[in-house]
């Protein structure tokens, strides 16, 4: 009777241990689950609690670290384009040509120096840039001889200085042969495109440098023959000194339909000149001439055809019209108006030779 009760509370206590065990377990594996999940239980250390962040909360970041841009695509837009535009070229500056090396005695032009052919700006950004705007068309060339004369009398061996006998020689040819000498005035006109309906067939335009005083004893009566006009280049520092034009000879021969231009005050070497010297050189020639003829005298000729960007300025910036170079060609509407081309001629050349240079186009 005594065992009876005995074996009863041992099947008690083995029970309530079973029962212990299996809550304790099934408490570890709730525990484990809520950790597993992000969450923490009252008093555990073993997960971090959750933290609410605001929106609009600032986020510190390195400066390493780009901000990353998220596109919306909707699908009746069209998708960006991917494809990369090369960055435009860069153009250089064009550079200006170099001054001539004419010297005093001689006048004799250098030929101006051959340029690398290279591709305009217009070609090199092809493809880069769509223009809405259509370039204006270019316009149609035009083309006339300037004959670049000097002194007219007897000096043999002096490419610089024609005979009067060659000069009526080549004037003749002119006359025979359908040329039609024009004045300044007319050559602006047409290489500037007015009145072209009306321009002669082969029009060409007469100059003479510096001033001498042949000029008036030996060219003026022989163009008067011929009925020609002709623009004299003068020098308005030189008048008073031998061998040089004064200023009633000058007179003269504006009325008898000359045009008279300035060709620097002293007829210096521009390139060698302070800006300064060099307005003065240039603008009070123009002065004088216009003071002193009542004529507008707005188109300059370089002195031994010597320039640099300094000398380009000032004619622009004081409403020069034109410049005459000693570079070689014809006279076109293409170029510079302040680098228009002449052609040289040579005291010492042939009638042969003379013709050959007015039927060489640029």
């Amino acid at each position: 009777m005594v065992g009876v009760p005995m074996n009863y509370q041992r099947k008690r206590i083995l029970i309530y241990s079973v029962l212990a065990g299996l809550f304790t377990i099934l408490l570890l594996l709730v525990s484990i689950g809520l950790s597993s999940s992000g969450y923490r239980l009252w008093g555990s250390s073993a997960a971090p609690a959750l933290v609410d962040y605001q929106v609009d909360a600032q986020i510190d970041e390195s400066p390493s670290q780009a901000p990353v841009e998220v596109y919306t695509f909707v699908e009746d837009k069209p998708v960006p384009s991917l494809e990369i535009t090369p960055d435009l070229p860069l153009i250089e500056e064009p550079k200006l040509p170099a001054a001539s090396t004419v010297t005093l005695d001689t006048y004799v032009p250098v030929p101006a120096p051959v340029l690398a052919a290279t591709p305009s700006a217009a070609s090199e950004i092809k493809g880069t840039i769509q223009s809405t705007t259509k370039p204006a068309p270019m316009p149609s060339k035009i083309s006339i001889p300037v004959l670049n004369y000097h002194s007219v009398t007897i000096d043999p061996g002096n490419v610089v200085v024609i005979s009067p006998a060659k000069l009526e020689e080549q004037l003749a040819y002119l006359h025979n042969h359908g040329f039609t000498p024009v004045s300044l005035t007319t050559f602006i006109s047409l290489i500037e495109g007015k009145g072209v309906e009306a321009a002669p067939e082969k029009p060409v335009l007469l100059t003479f440098d510096d001033g001498y005083i042949d000029n008036y004893e030996q060219a003026m009566p022989l163009l008067t023959k011929y009925s020609f006009p002709a623009t004299l280049f003068i020098s308005p520092g030189t008048s008073d000194q031998e061998g040089y034009l004064n200023w009633e000879q000058i007179k003269k021969m504006q009325e008898a339909g000359w045009d008279i231009q300035p060709h620097g005050m002293t007829h210096p070497h521009l390139p060698q000149l302070s800006a300064d010297q060099q307005a003065y050189e240039i603008l009070e020639a123009r002065k004088q001439i216009e003071e002193k003829l009542g004529t507008k005298a707005d188109v300059y000729c370089y002195p031994y055809g010597e320039y640099n960007k300094t000398t380009l300025k000032l004619l622009k910036d004081h409403g020069f019209r034109y410049a005459f170079t000693i570079e070689q060609g014809y006279a076109t509407n293409q170029q510079s108006p302040y680098l228009l081309k002449r052609l040289f001629i040579n005291g010492e050349e042939s009638l042969k030779s003379f013709i050959r240079k007015l039927s060489t186009h640029d």
